[in-house]
């Protein structure tokens, strides 16, 4: 498929209270620094859109990432009519939804309030928006631009110049964005704003909180560039040169060539085009993020702006990204679809950790801190054990070895509670919130520290952070087979309950957050009582009633509602700790259960504006259904193997960088749950993982489904 056959309100429909993605209709180029969306409603805070509301407040050039992070330097743009602007013209749209374009590279729309047709192409830095005002009516005519919180103007013989500032909460709290638009025909002598009380000021320039501009325009057809920079009005001038180069239309193909480019490295041939517009649609989803932070200086060279030093620097760096949700899925997709990609990022991770002194959790723009662990080891680990960026790797590990050795800094940086990990070797439940899980991710992190260090024939380094991986062993409850908070004297916390929710555990209880032992799946088992016992707790766990005590929450928060909502037992597919469950059934000797299991979880994923059964989160759900349909997941993603699924479509080939990788499917019936035989280039696979290595050297893997399993 292409980019125009995809409509990107995939998983938009949501609310605080129930989320079917919480995704915003990104229009944009793959890992753009800006992106592009309807505004419905701006009073509804982050979720500003949603897909069936009529209401046109304009198109907002967004940041947000996720609902739960929000937006930062963001504008709201519309075109307007009027007749006096004292009298404070309402300036609120409307359109029909359905009538609408919502693609990757061309939003298309009409206001019949304003009469007035909208069409917005975006490039890396900016914008080709063009308004044909087909019935004016009023007086006046042109663009009203809103910006939040602090902001400042100047009109130009072309266009304007802005700044927007509204993150105060990171490390720059003026960070600006600096936006340059042209507006053909502009008309300044009946321009001018309102101000934080809604007065008006005929003016060509102005500054302050929450001003709205009304740019008026002698013109009814505009053809209108916008370009932004996080650097300085300058550059944002010279990333304006680049948008004015092209037509409208030469624009648009560039943007969908950059979409094509990604789409057309997987093909699918299948009877189920319902499932294959859902691939289709989750892999754009899979190229929005990270997003850069970093723009070309005139000899094209890259630079960002370090929001630590508040300083200009050279090199890349990108923002926009959740570790603890993306590294579970969608750096393994791109070892296999766009292993170019890698190098860049990590250059850009390794850029935070030298500004910064801690590789990134939670970055938008700077450190959010968000989430346990430091799982961005996990994506520098499986890196490394598949030979990407050999070069970074010495470095990268001495970032990783000096960010989860040192004492963290405040609550956003390094390992909270670290010496206490290091010295009782858990996180104490008594001293820390979500210590299960901090303690898992801790644990996790040493191994792929480890990982990294084999790679550079460190045996001596390696050996001893494998040996530290197993920490979280001591959380492990055999009898009840969880892992159960303690406290600093050693003791589990009492009245233990499985199902209660949040204080101990992330956005979920015991059954979800137990076994996210990546790296030490034998380990864990072993020290459960074996195979048949982790076996009987994942069946239990899936045949479980879907009931949740709402505990340190103390409220109904949306993950909880939809584990109910999905009634797949304990197996909350909604969120990522339950991601990798359904393939631990592999490793137990019954993967027979994994493959019914990843076929039922496949419907719950579909191409509409309910599309998800939880929070998309940066592409990782999205991932998840893209591995689900390709019949493999990495469970432990520092190991470079993938555990065996089912896959979903008659033929999909992967065209990798030397080869095509054909897969095929025979038998391919709905009513089929289970793999009868897989074949790797013709030979029998007989074990239920498979190695990065040997997927990549692989032509065809062709496997044949049954009715029933195979003992």
């Amino acid at each position: 498929m292409k980019i125009d056959e995809l409509d990107i309100r995939q998983g938009t429909a949501n609310t605080s209270h129930r989320s079917h993605g919480n995704c915003l209709p990104y229009v944009g180029v793959p890992f753009g620094m800006n992106y592009f969306s309807v505004q419905t409603n701006g009073e509804d805070g982050a979720w500003f859109f949603q897909p069936d509301a009529p209401r046109y407040e304009g198109i907002r050039l967004t940041h947000q990432p996720s609902p739960w992070i929000g937006d930062y330097c963001h504008l709201l743009l519309t075109a307007v009519q009027w007749q006096d602007p004292t009298e404070h013209p309402d300036l609120v749209g409307n359109y029909r939804p359905n009538e609408a374009t919502f693609n990757a590279h061309h939003l298309a729309l009409f206001d019949d309030h304003f009469n007035v047709q909208t069409d917005l192409v975006p490039t890396a830095y900016g914008a080709a928006i063009t308004y044909d005002f087909q019935t004016p009516e009023l007086a006046h005519r042109g663009i009203a631009i809103q910006l939040p919180d602090d902001g400042q103007f100047e009109l130009t013989d072309t266009g304007v110049r802005l700044t927007v500032s509204d993150y105060h909460d990171g490390e720059d709290p003026n960070l600006t964005l600096f936006v340059e638009l042209t507006v053909p025909g502009l008309d300044s002598a009946h321009s001018g704003y309102y101000d934080a009380n809604q007065q008006w000021h005929a003016a060509t320039a102005g500054r302050g909180k929450w001003l709205t501009l009304l740019l008026a325009t002698t013109q009814t057809q505009l053809d209108c560039r916008l370009a932004t920079s996080y650097l300085n009005a300058t550059q944002a001038t010279q990333n304006l040169a680049v948008v004015q180069k092209n037509t409208v239309q030469q624009l648009q193909d560039e943007s969908a060539n950059l979409w094509n480019t990604y789409l057309a490295r997987v093909s699918v041939k299948d009877h189920h085009p319902a499932t294959v517009q859902t691939f289709y649609t989750c892999l754009y989803r899979l190229f929005l993020f990270p997003q850069r932070f970093y723009e070309l200086d005139a000899n094209g060279q890259p630079q960002h702006y370090d929001t630590m030093a508040k300083q200009i620097k050279p090199g890349v760096l990108y923002t926009n990204n959740g570790f603890w949700d993306t590294s579970k899925t969608i750096y393994s997709l791109f070892s296999i679809l766009a292993p170019e990609l890698i190098p860049q990022f990590l250059r850009g991770f390794l850029t935070s950790y030298q500004e910064t002194g801690f590789l990134p959790r939670w970055l938008a723009p700077d450190e959010r801190g968000m989430m346990p662990g430091n799982l961005v080891d996990s994506v520098i680990a499986e890196s490394a054990k598949k030979g990407l960026a050999p070069d970074l790797m010495p470095a990268l590990l001495a970032a990783m070895q000096d960010s989860d050795s040192k004492a963290a800094r405040g609550q956003r940086y390094g390992r909270q509670g670290s010496a206490d990990y290091d010295r009782l070797g858990y996180v104490p439940a008594d001293k820390y919130p979500e210590s299960v899980n901090w303690t898992q991710d801790y644990s996790y992190s040493d191994y792929c520290i480890g990982q990294v260090a084999d790679t550079l024939n460190q045996t001596a380094v390696a050996t001893k952070y494998w040996q530290l991986s197993k920490r979280y062993l001591n959380l492990l409850d055999p009898q009840t087979g969880f892992l159960r908070p303690k406290n600093t004297d050693g003791q589990f916390k009492p009245n233990f309950i499985p199902d209660r929710w949040g204080t101990d555990y992330t956005e979920g209880s015991a059954w979800q957050n137990s076994f996210s032992a990546f790296h030490d799946i034998q380990g864990l088992m072993t020290a459960m009582g074996g195979k048949a016992k982790l076996d009987a707790q994942l069946t239990t766990l899936c045949n479980t009633k879907p009931t949740y005590h709402i505990g340190g929450y103390e409220m109904v928060i949306h993950e909880m509602a939809e584990l109910a909502a999905i009634d797949y037992g304990q197996l909350a597919i909604s969120n990522q700790p339950s991601f990798h469950l359904p393939y631990l059934f592999n490793y137990t000797g019954h993967p027979e259960k994994t493959q019914v299991l990843v076929k039922q979880l496949r419907k719950l994923f579909n191409a509409s504006t309910t599309g998800f059964p939880g929070d998309e989160d940066n592409g990782s759900m999205s991932g998840w259904f893209i591995f689900a349909c390709l019949g493999f997941y990495p469970v432990c993603p520092a190991d470079a193997e993938y555990a065996l699924g089912i896959p979903a479509f008659d033929q999909i080939t992967l065209h990798l960088a030397d080869h095509d990788l054909t897969l095929t499917t025979a038998n391919n019936h709905d009513h089929n749950n289970f793999v009868q035989s897989t074949l790797i280039d013709n030979q029998p696979l007989t074990t239920s993982t498979i190695s990065h290595a040997q997927l990549m050297a692989s032509t065809r893997i062709a496997t044949r489904l049954g009715l029933v399993p195979n003992n």
